[in-house]
């Protein structure tokens, strides 16, 4: 075989590794949590109550943000101002998460309507630990709008009915 195609084929197959371990997805909040349900069995069968619950709590967060993801209603980025592409958010109540050690607004913008939401207008400090915000969808075409980002930011939707 050609040694130059060798070589080709070679960076090539490298670089589709590469790119796939340096991506993000979906399932990256549940990494680490295998095995995680039988272990809360076992802290809740031996009456570790707290124990039990601190795993669940780690494990709902992971749940929560692994769904949000797969529907494409995590966002996150660094700082400044930024648009999200258009999303349509079904009909329903959502608790939307947002963590950031900075400043940061965040407003939910109707595209049909003349009309928007703000979630969030923090200090630096405020989110650290992550704020939390009702929101209820029409089903609309939504946009979100962050703006006054001062640090690296996550927003999550989570649909709760």
């Amino acid at each position: 075989m050609n040694k130059k195609l060798v070589v080709v084929v070679g960076l090539l197959v490298l670089s589709v590794f590469a790119g796939q371990s340096a991506l993000a997805g979906p399932a990256d909040p549940l990494r680490g949590h295998e095995g995680e349900v039988a272990e809360i069995v076992g802290l809740i069968d031996g009456d570790e109550k707290e124990a039990a619950l601190e795993k669940l709590d780690s494990l709902h967060a992971a749940v929560v943000e692994t769904r949000a993801g797969l529907n494409g209603w995590v966002f996150e980025g660094s700082s400044g101002k930024s648009l999200t592409d258009p999303f349509v958010l079904p009909e329903g109540t959502y608790r939307v998460h947002f963590t950031t050690e900075g400043f940061g607004a965040v407003k939910v913008v109707l595209l049909e309507k003349d009309s928007w939401d703000l979630l969030f207008n923090l200090s630096p400090g405020e989110a650290s630990e992550g704020a939390s915000a009702l929101y209820r969808s029409r089903g609309e075409t939504t946009i979100v709008e962050l703006s006054n980002i001062s640090e690296p930011y996550k927003l999550v939707f989570e649909k709760l009915g």
